[in-house]
């Protein structure tokens, strides 16, 4: 096994890197409720980047303390949710305000965003999960999409991300991260030769900085994918929960995203509860060898 120190590692550059100025392509993706500015720090320090939901704070004032106290200097990413958002035109100027690098836009027209945005230097990009909302987001000027496939934890779609990713990079020739069952660094180097970045959330949920509760971590350390079920009946949309939680939900006991635990495939490879930056070090680590194991 190649075990390498995070200062000897050398820097995978693809589009997404030079887009942002990091050292490798891998994103920790937004996550209601358990992404936080340690966990963003924590990645950041580590080469990568993390986005955060502003819907994790409670209300638009807290959301502001956040950007106003993550420290300058180390890249970040916001995530805005476009439909029915109260707060999304008091969060956007927030992020004008601290000039946000990234932004990625969820379930909705993102024209007002990338304006805004992109009027300041900042760059966006689109999750989605099929080929029509990836062509409006392209004609909308975004930067990126994010190809959230089968597989991935929260709102995901149905398309198998060996499809997805090169799918909508081939059709509209735009940069792809790609987002459904990511924990390994031999999935990374598969990420890479499909798209132009990794962006992943299940891995960095069972890390010492998340904010999810203990509970929800040691659920993802017993799981596998045959335990993650994918279904609307939580919020309406589609989405990849953990099945013990759905039934506590099912029975009445359980708040959706608080108690009821959404996750993705990845958790078959989740075994511990490392730090975010050793999982950083991991996947890079493990892409370099599986690299120079292909014939």
């Amino acid at each position: 096994m190649i075990i390498l120190e995070p200062g000897k590692i050398s820097p995978m550059e693809t589009v997404i890197t030079r887009m942002l100025g990091i050292r490798y392509p891998i994103v920790a993706a937004p996550m209601f409720l358990v992404s936080g500015a340690r966990l963003l720090q924590a990645v950041a320090e580590a080469g990568a980047i993390g986005v955060i939901p502003s819907l994790n704070f409670r209300t638009h004032a807290g959301f502001r303390e956040f950007l106003e106290t993550f420290p300058p200097g180390l890249p970040f990413g916001v995530n805005l949710i476009l439909k029915d958002n109260p707060r999304l035109e008091e969060d956007l100027e927030a992020v004008a305000e601290r000039r946000v690098p990234l932004v990625v836009t969820s379930l909705g027209d993102p024209t007002r965003v990338v304006e805004r945005v992109k009027a300041y230097g900042g760059v966006v990009w689109c999750d989605v999960v099929g080929l029509r909302h990836g062509r409006k987001a392209v004609e909308a000027g975004a930067d990126a999409l994010v190809a959230v496939a089968a597989g991935a934890g929260g709102h995901a779609g149905m398309v198998s991300p060996f499809v997805l990713g090169p799918w909508l990079r081939e059709e509209l020739g735009v940069p792809v991260l790609i987002a459904g069952g990511i924990a390994t660094g031999r999935q990374l180097l598969a990420a890479l030769a499909l798209g132009d970045g990794a962006y992943i959330g299940t891995r960095f949920i069972a890390t010492l900085e998340s904010e999810a509760p203990l509970e929800y971590k040691e659920a993802l350390l017993r799981a596998t994918p045959e335990d993650i079920q994918y279904t609307p009946e939580v919020t309406g949309v589609p989405a990849n929960f953990l099945r013990e939680s759905l039934e506590r939900f099912r029975q009445g006991g359980g708040k959706a995203w608080k108690e009821v635990y959404s996750a993705g495939h990845g958790v078959a490879f989740i075994r511990d509860l490392p730090s975010a930056k050793e999982v950083v070090v991991r996947l890079v680590a493990e892409y370099q060898e599986a690299k120079q194991s292909l014939p």
